[in-house]
């Protein structure tokens, strides 16, 4: 199936983002190590679920992924310039995994309904029930 193929190639782009921020240094980490770690290890969850075809897996390991981002962010372990880069990477995937699972949900076809039919065959009792050869439920 080419979706998953695309959306763990989107995935991985998204880990590598994530990891080339942890090379980043200075005066003052944009990314603290040991969150970069979790960031990493949360998308290859992403990447491995969607590689899988497990779109509802996926989506749930990117939530956390985001959710985890949200928490350094709050407590400073990530800078506002290198949260709003992940969190696009995050929004990108967000984006194809919707569409992966639209495209794989089967969409719905009408059966008919057979409409009751009346027999006004040879006989002349127009579709009546006629009660000395037949059972009427009388």
């Amino acid at each position: 199936m080419i979706i998953p193929s695309r959306l763990a190639t989107r995935v991985a782009t998204a880990l590598l983002v994530v990891a080339a921020l942890t090379a980043c240094s200075g005066p003052a980490p944009e990314l603290a190590p040991p969150t970069a770690e979790k960031l990493q290890s949360g998308v290859l969850g992403v990447t491995t679920a969607a590689a899988a075809g497990d779109f509802a897996e996926a989506q749930s390991a990117l939530t956390a992924v985001q959710a985890d981002l949200l928490t350094a962010a709050a407590s400073g372990q990530v800078s506002a310039a290198r949260s709003a880069k992940i969190q696009s990477a995050i929004n990108l995937v967000t984006a194809d995994l919707a569409d992966a699972i639209e495209a794989a949900t089967p969409t719905p076809t009408a059966t008919p309904t057979p409409e009751p039919s009346v027999d006004k065959g040879d006989n002349k009792d127009n579709g009546k029930c006629n009660k000395k050869k037949e059972d009427c439920g009388d």
